[in-house]
């Protein structure tokens, strides 16, 4: 097939590079100029694992332009994967998405063929009906179903693992405004998929409201282990991992995101439910355990300073090892140890901080009290006190017995990572989440 994905960033350009890879012809298309340079040039603008070698392979079967019209043009599928940031609401915003489709619909209105025009960017329900498809409509002077096709397809994807997600999906959700367009976009991903996934085709605003159903009940699962650690860690013998470990063998339940630890963050799970508790409020629905989940998380921050706060003195430097809100990736939106950083130089503790791919930015008002150090060992080097807060390997692989033995010092572990604590060395305090 011919497709165009308008949207270059990290799912964008590793879509194109993905479908690009088994044999599509690809027309990738943003309206950032340095990117499509760099991508003409053969450069690799963003940061994803797997994306450079990916981008090397695909080269051949793509094209780069700012030029919208001559995509759509020359494709058959038109995927749209650009931002729609969150409102003061809640609500996500759909500017870009429509931005695009107003871009999009003079070329819609010259095609012969029919086109299918799939938006991949999540939006709230409803805005397929009410706004996407009247306003191609309307500037195309076409019918939705009958002279072109509309697609709400989502992604589940994380970032760090996009392509091997993206390769190997569980499920392919479809929304779609005929049969022929589900189907045309069926036959796209059978093409390219390495998995076996479920292909589930309904309805639009069935499609709308599966994908944030789904991220939410993601995180009451993660919540719940989160919740079990608290509750085992205040029980004489209790360890969440044994725990969860038999609830996971257990198929009603289920083994993934049920790890008890610092909960969820990054730039999908925290607004999705943001927008899930909007969608249901702007229906007239009450929602009890969505906006629980939301609670339950954001009081982790508070739990873990309150259990440093009681153990280590103020004034004192608190080794914090892991800004990014999960490993594989350097990016920290919503991230916890973000939080706990701004609580610990609020309330005067110096931070010694470090991670493995993220720029860790030290809030200007607190700059002389906050310092991030190349590697961890310095950072530790440098505290009384060490929090692990992102499962990275790095910190799981260090050398914990010879730097317990230098001097006295507390970790406080809110994975169970650190596998070679001298527990049986008085200098080494050891704390572990569950």
């Amino acid at each position: 097939m011919k497709i165009s994905v308008i949207g270059l960033g990290k799912l964008g350009l590793c879509t194109a590079a993905c479908i690009a890879s088994k044999g599509h012809s690809v027309v990738g298309v943003d309206n950032s100029e340095p990117v499509v340079n760099a991508l003409k040039k053969r450069l690799c603008p963003i940061r994803e694992n797997g994306l450079e070698d990916l981008l090397e392979k695909s080269f051949k079967c793509m094209t780069f332009t700012m030029d919208v019209h001559e995509a759509i043009l020359g494709t058959d599928v038109t995927l749209i994967i650009v931002p729609t940031p969150s409102g003061p609401s809640g609500a996500f915003v759909n500017d870009r998405v429509t931005a695009v489709l107003e871009t999009a619909a003079p070329a819609l209105a010259q095609k012969k063929d029919f086109h299918v025009v799939d938006v991949v960017s999540t939006v709230m329900p409803g805005s397929s009906q009410r706004e996407f498809i009247p306003l191609l409509e309307e500037a195309a002077r076409k019918k939705c179903g009958v002279d072109f096709g509309f697609i709400y397809n989502p992604e589940f994807i994380a970032l760090g693992s996009v392509i091997r997600d993206f390769l190997n999906p569980d499920l392919v959700l479809i929304g779609a405004s005929d049969e022929k367009s589900g189907e045309t976009v069926r036959n796209l991903y059978e093409s390219f998929v390495d998995s076996a996934p479920e292909f589930a085709v309904m309805t639009l605003i069935n499609a709308e409201i599966t994908k944030l159903a789904l991220n939410c009940y993601v995180t009451m699962k993660i919540t719940y282990a989160n919740e079990l650690a608290r509750l085992c860690e205040a029980v004489e013998g209790a360890d969440v991992d044994v725990v969860t470990g038999a609830l996971g063998a257990d198929t009603r339940v289920g083994r993934r995101c049920l790890k008890g630890g610092l909960g969820f963050a990054g730039p999908c799970f925290p607004r999705d439910n943001a927008a899930f508790q909007k969608f249901a409020a702007d229906a007239g629905v009450e929602l009890f355990l969505s906006p629980q989940v939301v609670r339950s998380n954001d009081s982790i921050v508070d739990y873990l300073f309150s259990v440093a706060a009681r153990r280590v003195e103020k004034g004192a430097t608190i080794a914090l090892l892991g800004f990014a809100y999960k490993p594989g990736t350097h990016i920290t939106e919503c991230s916890q140890s973000l939080a706990l950083m701004n609580r610990f130089l609020e309330a005067g503790y110096r931070i010694a901080a470090h991670d493995p791919m993220a720029e860790v930015e030290i809030p200007s008002r607190h700059g002389d009290a906050a310092t991030v150090y190349g590697t961890p060992e310095e950072a530790v080097a440098a505290a009384s006190a060490v929090l692990l807060l992102t499962p990275w390997p790095e910190y799981s692989a260090m050398d914990w017995e010879k730097l317990c033995k230098e001097r006295p010092i507390y970790f406080f572990d809110c994975w169970r990572i650190a596998k070679n604590i001298p527990l049986g060395n008085a200098k080494a305090r050891y704390w572990a989440l569950g």
